[in-house]
């Protein structure tokens, strides 16, 4: 059937089904968030006033600014903690670079409410930290751990390394052994080894991953719903009130446009980025 559809419509009849299906699930669904984003409180004239109240109402915009500062926050604790477990599940031996792998997916494997739930333990005012550190003498009080942008970003950070690992590891696997070799037959230390020739030869790998994560974290809900509290508040947890406890759908909607365009943004600008390193790897001798 598909060498049918291939010889009769050319490319363009296998890409047909893919096609109509990502215009059910994704542009019907975007073309309705769009209408009703320009008509606030169900009137029935264009409008861009709750575009305009997302920057004029003197809450919504900082509101949107902490996110992508926690988004920013995430991104970073990823690439500290990732990065160098990827170096390390690239120079492991098959056994232990298996184990490393199954620790780095398994968050993905869990429930989001075990998880969190998990952390209110560790991290509460009588959990484990604050225990152990009460016990050994370092503290004679209970650190703020939870109900706080700290708590968040640990919390978020758990789940989400992996999608950074793992493009990062790709990358480092991609680089050719005989490469380093040759640097460091040339006298170069380890460290300039990593500086000069594995840290930019993966950067397609950290950019990647850094942009996944980002715009991941830009999307969370429940992880600062539940290790944030009422102190931690997101551009997603607006649009969550504004439907469910407001019911101003029209108001949610142009946020969720806004939301999608800067994401819409990050991506064009990695993308650019990645291509920008390819083709200087192009032009290297």
């Amino acid at each position: 059937m598909w060498l049918v559809c291939l010889k009769r419509y050319g490319w363009w009849g296998l890409l047909a089904p893919a096609l109509l299906l990502y215009a059910l699930v994704f542009f019907l669904p975007l073309s309705v968030l769009v209408a009703d984003s320009l008509h606030p409180s169900g009137a029935a004239d264009l409008s861009l006033a709750n575009y305009n109240t997302f920057f004029t109402d003197g809450i919504t915009l900082s509101i949107f600014l902490r996110t992508v500062r926690l988004a920013l926050f995430v991104t970073l604790a990823c690439l500290v903690f990732g990065y160098p477990l990827a170096l390390f599940m690239r120079r492991a031996g098959p056994a232990l670079r298996m184990v490393a792998l199954t620790i780095v997916v398994s968050p993905l494997l869990t429930s989001v409410i075990v998880r969190n739930v998990a952390w209110l333990l560790v991290l509460g005012r009588e959990g484990m930290v604050n225990t152990l550190l009460r016990n050994a003498g370092l503290i004679d009080g209970p650190l703020p751990l939870l109900y706080n942008t700290f708590g968040v970003v640990v919390g978020v950070t758990h789940v989400y390394l992996a999608f950074l690992v793992l493009p990062v590891f790709s990358a480092l696997l991609a680089i050719d052994p005989s490469t380093e070799q040759a640097a460091a037959s040339l006298g170069a230390s380890r460290f300039t080894v990593f500086r000069r020739v594995t840290l930019p030869m993966s950067m397609a790998g950290v950019i990647a991953g850094s942009t996944l994560v980002f715009v991941l974290t830009m999307g969370v809900y429940l992880t600062p719903v539940i290790m944030g509290g009422s102190f931690v508040t997101t551009l997603p947890m607006v649009m969550t009130d504004l439907v469910r406890t407001q019911f101003d759908f029209s108001r949610a909607a142009a946020f969720g446009v806004m939301l999608l365009v800067f994401i819409t943004a990050i991506l064009i600008a990695s993308s650019r980025a990645e291509k920008r390193i390819e083709q200087m790897r192009g032009e290297m001798p």
